[in-house]
């Protein structure tokens, strides 16, 4: 074997000790590339995981592998498993995700990696507990202390409790609060679905309405709280008569419910309400050891006809339950407009309410509750805000509560007469107050049918100008579905009286699911929070907080709060912990006529 001669064997050396050297600072440039710039210190992902130690929603990075690499406090708390277990383990031993909109699994990452979307997800967590979350990706494109490979870092929010307070938004909409049955505006939505299915396939359908018979009776001897009691007992015992997966129950008022049987022969539909009124007769109700005997009465109506409406199924059923209560109770009667004793009670119904002749007789008067600030050392002053209720009277002098004439004012087209009247006769009263601070308020409520029509504003600057009041003393309550009904004509009569110093006020807020959206577009001085949430503030932890929230975007916007349903001390109390403004209710005061009220003033 030669070799190479001697005067090669130097440059040869050199060239090699060149590669060598060549190659070591390539590892030393790789080396520094992805230890985030030193060899010995921390990394670039090193520092990342400090940061997401403070990261209050769950962290994790799943490696190119599918297995944990990291997961910050937050995310060892979600899973209930520390760091040290979690490492290595293949992610989804641990939990699984299923997109909320397609209801397909999420394996692959690297379609959400980066688009700055946040997808809501159920996240699944072993066998039980499960999470509505959202989730983003962000895919590094460098390993985790490892080189040459890449990580997703999966970002979690949990929003199950958010859902949880809209589906509550959602049953408090449609639920009424004592019962849990559906209420009359859900019913009533349902009622007209199933009318038009009428119309269209020719189904037959049986509407039942009915009432207790003693309730009045129980009411007044042993109070409120025994007749709530009464109307949950007796409602359980008719969701346990009725097919709760296709007929409809509703709690309609009081003390009055509503049973849809939907696509039943009319004999099926006979034994049904037969056998509600027998197990309500063998009902005892018992209250402070005393017992009470428990009946109903029933009127129902048989829908297969094309010229049928809501509003006409609703008061054929009303006006055949009364007729069978009249005769007796304890009874069950069909409708037939053939009936004259039937005949009798709807001719009777109208009449009672007949508004026109409550006009023409001047049968309504005046009332007024204090709205009262609820900051203790304004809470020890006179009262200078007030809502104005109406009552009417019928022949003989009786009362007839608003709850009973206003939904046939509105049935028969007479609110905006209703309004003006209110209108005309409080600016009227208020002509004989005096200057003085602070200013007295009188809140006034108005109807949809009012604020639709464009006379109506004309109205109400010629009242105030005529009487020459000061315009700071009104204010108008409108509902938030009253105004998003025709909201171009509702801003301006809003803007109109504000610019003359009147005042409006929200009412009812927080029943809609889009009441936060259209708050931006009225421009209101005062939210007056539905009392459904008010009520039960003290035992329901789900109605405090949507207590709070209201409170917290209604001061964000720079909004006073009024709270209804005031009933006692111990909700005045409450009610200033969540920083209510002003507070209304039987807890503060009753309501007085609007004569004596306004005394003060003059």
């Amino acid at each position: 074997m030669e070799f190479l001669p001697s005067y090669y064997i130097v440059p040869l050396l050199a060239v090699l000790l060149l590669v060598c050297f060549m190659m070591i600072a390539w590892l030393f440039f790789r080396l520094r590339r992805y230890s985030g710039g030193t060899i010995t210190g921390k990394t670039g992902m090193d520092y990342k995981q400090e940061a997401f130690k403070v990261i209050p929603y769950p962290i994790i990075v799943i490696s190119d592998k599918n297995t944990f690499l990291y997961a910050n406090p937050a995310a060892e708390k979600m899973f209930k498993m520390h760091l040290r277990r979690l490492v290595g383990k293949d992610y989804q031993s641990v939990f699984s995700l299923t997109a909320a909109d397609t209801e397909l699994s999420i394996n692959d990452f690297s379609k959400l990696a980066n688009s700055g979307i946040w997808k809501e997800c159920e996240l699944a967590i072993g066998d039980k507990n499960i999470l509505t979350v959202e989730l983003s990706v962000i895919t590094m494109d460098y390993g985790y202390h490892r080189v040459g490979l890449y990580s997703n870092i999966l970002n979690f929010k949990d929003i199950s409790k958010k859902n949880r307070l809209k589906a509550q938004m959602e049953i408090l909409e449609t639920r009424d609060g004592l019962t849990n049955l559906l209420n009359r505006k859900a019913f009533e939505i349902l009622l007209k679905t199933v009318i038009h299915d009428s119309r269209k396939h020719g189904a037959s359908h049986v509407f039942f309405h009915l009432s207790i018979d003693q309730f009045k009776n129980i009411s007044d001897t042993i109070g409120y709280s025994a007749a709530d009691a009464l109307i949950r007992r007796v409602a359980e015992l008719l969701q346990q008569k009725v097919n709760q997966s296709i007929d409809l129950l509703s709690r309609l008022n009081s003390d009055e419910f509503g049973i849809l049987f939907r696509e039943r022969r009319l004999s099926e539909a006979v034994e049904s309400m037969k056998e509600i009124r027998q197990v309500v007769d063998e009902f005892q109700f018992t209250w402070n050891s005393t017992t009470y005997p428990v009946t109903v009465s029933g009127g129902f109506v048989f829908i297969n006809t094309a010229g049928t409406t809501v509003a006409k199924v609703l008061s054929e059923g009303d006006v055949t339950c009364r007729t069978a209560r009249k005769k007796g109770g304890n009874r069950i009667l069909a409708y037939s407009k053939d009936n004259l004793e039937v005949q009798q009670a709807q001719n009777n119904v109208k009449g009672v309410w007949n508004l026109k002749e409550a006009f023409k007789d001047n049968r309504f008067r005046l009332f007024a509750q204090p709205i009262h600030p609820l900051e203790p050392t304004k809470y020890a002053l006179p009262y200078s805000h007030y809502e104005i209720l109406i009552r009417m009277f019928d022949e003989k002098g009786n009362i007839i509560p608003p709850d009973e004439f206003i939904p046939i004012a509105e049935n028969n087209a007479m609110m905006p007469e209703l309004d003006r009247w209110v209108v005309r006769n409080v600016i009227e009263q208020l002509k004989a107050v005096k200057k003085q601070s602070p200013i007295p308020v009188f809140a006034i409520n108005l109807s949809g049918t009012s604020l639709d029509d464009e006379d109506f504003l004309k109205f109400v600057l010629a009242e105030i100008n005529a009487a020459k009041i000061d315009p700071r003393m009104l204010c108008f309550e409108i509902t938030e579905q009253v105004a998003v009904s025709n909201l171009k004509l509702a801003e301006k009569f809003i803007e109109t009286l504000r610019a003359r110093g009147s005042s409006f006020s929200l009412d009812d807020f927080g029943t809609g699911v889009s009441s936060y959206g259209y708050l931006r577009s009225l421009n209101v001085d005062y939210l007056k929070i539905d009392g459904i949430f008010i009520k039960d503030i003290l035992s329901d932890n789900v109605a405090r907080a949507m207590v709070q929230s209201i409170v917290q975007v209604g001061h964000t916007m720079g909004l006073k709060i009024i709270a209804e349903y005031v009933e006692n001390d111990a909700i005045v109390e409450m009610l200033r912990i969540v920083a209510i403004d002003y507070g209304q209710g039987y807890g503060i005061s009753r309501p007085k006529p609007l004569d004596e009220m306004i005394k003060p003033h003059i």
